[in-house]
């Protein structure tokens, strides 16, 4: 997978992600990525953020997205904001491929995130499910993407995956993941940061 690409692409599922205005194109103020998502494609499960809301816009396709309990289906043209602290998820529930943007406000470090996460993916240092075979690439990605899941418990995600998070730092396992997947301008922010 090249490091510059705009698009990368999910090698399990077939998802494929643009970076459409990355935020060192922002200023940091968003990011917006448009998501293609295969028929029956499932998203991620139940989270929230408490870095930054989510703006989703069907561009064509239905997507299904859950907002606390209740799904609704979405239509080409419809929108549905997310604020922080909010649980949702999305799924494509059709049998026909959907493609939509999301703006992520601010943009925190979601394209690093997701680009180490698919460039693991890549390299086939997943298991069969997708989730990386090393807990500490795990724990980084969640804290860069600042996902919560709510089927499990916090304490969890605080503790242990925000202790193998910084234990990931100190010993610099991030910093070799920057460098194998992350495009220079990603890494010549962070440093400024």
């Amino acid at each position: 997978m090249e490091k510059d690409n705009r698009t990368i692409e999910h090698g399990i599922t077939g998802e494929k992600i643009t970076f459409v205005e990355s935020c060192h194109e922002t200023n940091g103020e968003y990011l917006k990525i448009k998501v293609e998502l295969p028929p029956n494609g499932d998203g991620p499960p139940l989270h929230y953020h408490a870095a930054f809301e989510e703006l989703f816009e069907v561009i064509e396709g239905e997507l299904a997205i859950t907002v606390e309990e209740e799904e609704r289906t979405y239509t080409a043209g419809e929108t549905v904001k997310v604020p922080k602290y909010v649980n949702h998820r999305f799924r494509n529930a059709s049998n026909k491929p959907v493609t939509f943007y999301v703006t992520l406000t601010p943009g925190h470090y979601f394209e690093e995130s997701m680009r180490i996460a698919y460039g693991l993916i890549a390299d086939n240092r997943v298991n069969k499910q997708g989730f990386p075979k090393n807990p500490l690439h795990t724990a980084l990605m969640l804290k860069m993407q600042d996902t919560n899941i709510t089927s499990m418990p916090k304490i969890v995600q605080t503790l242990i995956f925000g202790g193998m998070a910084k234990i990931a730092k100190w010993t610099g396992v991030n910093k070799s993941l920057e460098r194998k997947y992350l495009p220079d301008y990603l890494i010549a922010n962070k440093k400024g940061a």
